[in-house]
C-alpha cells in the first residue's frame, strides 16, 4: 500500500498509519515493524488492514513472552508495548460483528499492562469506582508530594494506553501526575462494562475521577487539569461547565459544539432530505460501501452506542451538542487547532463553534498550528507529538503553576487561518468580536 503524507483526512489509512507510528518515541511502534505492515497492505481494502496490524501484534506479542521466559525483561516490555499499539491500531474499524474485536480489545489492554509491571517508573493500573462500576485507567506518578495533576479524558476512538504515550510521560518529565481514564463507550470501559454506551454528561463520570485523585496525597487539590482529544474537546468543555474543582482545561481538535450538526454538514444532498430511517439506512449502507473511512470510522459507533442501524446512530449522537454552556465555564481555557481541520470543516460547523468562543467569559488562549508546521496541522496535531506536548505544558505552567491567565498579547486574535478557508459577513463580526488571547 502507498500512501498520500499529505493527507490529513481524519480515519483515512494515511491518518491511521501516522496515528500508529508517532508513538515510537516512547516505544510504542518500531519503523520497520509498521513499514513491513504498509509494504504488505493491499491497496483500499480495510480487511487487509486490519489483518496485517493484527498478524503483527501477535507475533510481536510472541516474542514479548519469549522474552520472559528468558529473563529479558526491557526487551519484554518493549515488545509488550508495541504489541499493544498494533493490536490498538487492528481493531480501530473493526465492526462489532466481528469475533477479533473483543480479542483485540483485550490484548491491546492486557499487553500493555504486563509493559507497565515491568517499568521501573512509578505507574499504576487503577480502577476508578463508579456507582457499580469500574473505570480502567493508569496513574502516572511525578514521585512527588501534592504534585500538579493532568486528567486525559479520551476521545471517541482512543485508548488508555495510547493516552499514556501521548501525554502521560510527557507529563511525568516534567513534574505532574497524569491520570488517563476511560469513562462509558469507550474501548476497555464498554468491554468491561457493556451497560455503560457513550453519553454527552461526562462530568459525572468525571466527578468520580476528581473525587479519586482528591483522596490521594500525592495530589495538590487545587492543580488538577483536564485535557480531551477530538471528541473529549467537546465532552472536557461541558465537564469544566459543572465540574469546577478542575483549574485549567485544554481542548485539542475543537471543540465541535454539535455532533450531529456537523455529521449532516458532511451528508450529501439526499441524505439531507427528510426521508424515511428504511431509506435513509439503504442510501447509508451504500455509502459505507463506497468509502472504507466513512465504514471504518462509524463502525466503532455502532458498537459502543449498542445500534445496529445507521439511522439509530445518528438519533444516539443529537444530545451530543454543548451550546449555551459557554457562560458556565469559568476556569481558564487553551484551545488547540490545526490548519487542516479549518479546510475539513464545514462553514455552518465552523460558526457554532465561533458562536461558543464568542459566549466565554473566561481567560482564553489559543494556538493554531499551519500547513507550514507539517503534520502539527492535522486533526489533534497527530504525528507531531512533540510540538503539541511543548504548547501544552508551556501553557500549563503558565496558568497553573505561575497562576498567569493573562493573554500574552492584548490584541485580538486575527483569526488568519480560519479566514482561508471560510469568509462571510457572520464569520468577520465574531472574528472582531471575540477577544481570545494569543499564546
Amino acid at each position: 500500500m502507498k500512501l498520500d503524507f499529505k493527507n490529513m483526512d481524519v480515519a483515512t489509512f494515511d491518518f491511521r498509519f501516522l496515528r500508529a507510528l508517532m508513538v515510537t518515541g516512547t516505544g510504542g511502534a518500531e519503523i520497520n515493524e509498521c513499514l513491513q505492515i504498509l509494504a504488505k497492505s493491499k491497496g483500499n481494502s480495510d480487511e487487509s488492514w486490519i489483518h496485517e496490524w493484527g498478524t503483527m501484534a501477535e507475533k510481536v506479542e510472541r516474542e514479548a513472552e519469549q522474552a520472559i521466559r528468558s529473563g529479558r525483561t526491557i526487551t519484554a516490555r518493549g515488545a509488550y508495548l508495541r504489541a499493544s499499539n498494533y493490536y490498538r491500531t487492528a481493531m480501530f474499524s473493526l465492526p462489532p460483528t466481528d469475533g477479533r474485536l473483543d480479542k483485540y480489545v483485550r490484548s491491546n489492554r492486557e499487553c500493555f499492562q504486563k509493559a507497565v509491571k515491568l517499568f521501573s517508573l512509578p505507574i499504576e493500573t487503577v480502577e476508578i469506582p463508579f456507582g457499580e462500576a469500574r473505570l480502567p485507567g493508569y496513574f502516572l506518578s511525578a514521585g512527588q508530594r501534592r504534585a500538579p495533576t493532568l486528567i486525559a479524558m479520551n476521545g471517541g476512538d482512543s485508548t488508555n494506553e495510547e493516552m499514556v504515550h501521548w501525554i502521560g510521560f510527557a507529563a511525568m518529565e516534567r513534574g505532574w501526575n497524569c491520570l488517563v481514564f476511560e469513562g462509558p463507550g469507550q474501548w476497555s470501559a464498554f468491554q468491561l462494562n457493556p451497560q455503560m454506551t457513550l453519553r454527552i454528561d461526562y462530568e459525572v463520570p468525571t466527578k468520580a475521577v476528581v473525587d479519586y485523585l482528591l483522596r490521594r496525597d500525592d495530589v495538590d487539590p487545587d492543580k488538577i487539569a483536564l485535557i480531551g482529544w477530538s471528541l473529549a474537546s467537546l465532552l472536557a468543555a461541558r465537564t469544566v461547565a459543572f465540574e469546577k474543582r478542575i483549574c485549567a482545561c485544554i481542548l485539542v481538535g475543537g471543540p465541535v459544539v454539535d455532533v450531529n450538526e456537523a455529521w449532516e454538514a458532511v451528508w450529501p444532498p439526499v441524505l439531507q432530505k427528510t426521508i424515511s430511517p428504511g431509506i435513509f439506512d439503504r442510501l447509508f449502507a451504500l455509502m459505507e460501501k463506497l468509502s472504507p473511512q466513512l465504514a471504518g470510522f462509524v463502525n466503532h459507533y455502532y458498537w459502543i452506542f449498542n445500534v445496529s442501524k445507521p439511522h439509530e446512530l445518528i438519533e444516539a449522537w443529537r444530545p451530543f451538542n454543548i451550546k449555551g454552556l459557554a457562560p458556565k465555564i469559568q476556569c481558564p481555557l487553551l484551545i488547540m487547532n490545526g490548519e487542516a481541520e479549518y479546510a475539513q470543516t464545514d462553514a455552518k460547523t465552523i460558526l457554532s463553534t465561533m458562536r461558543f468562543f464568542s459566549e466565554l467569559t473566561c481567560p482564553v488562549e489559543i494556538h493554531e498550528f499551519s500547513y507550514a508546521e507539517g503534520w502539527a496541522a492535522s486533526h489533534c496535531q497527530m504525528g507531531a507529538l512533540s510540538a503539541a506536548q511543548a504548547v501544552i505544558f508551556k501553557w500549563l505552567d503558565k496558568v497553573v503553576i505561575k497562576k498567569d491567565t493573562s493573554p500574552r498579547t492584548d490584541k485580538r486574535y486575527d483569526w488568519q487561518l480560519l479566514r482561508k478557508y471560510h469568509h462571510n459577513a457572520e464569520m468577520e463580526k465574531l472574528t472582531r468580536d471575540i477577544h481570545i488571547g494569543r499564546f
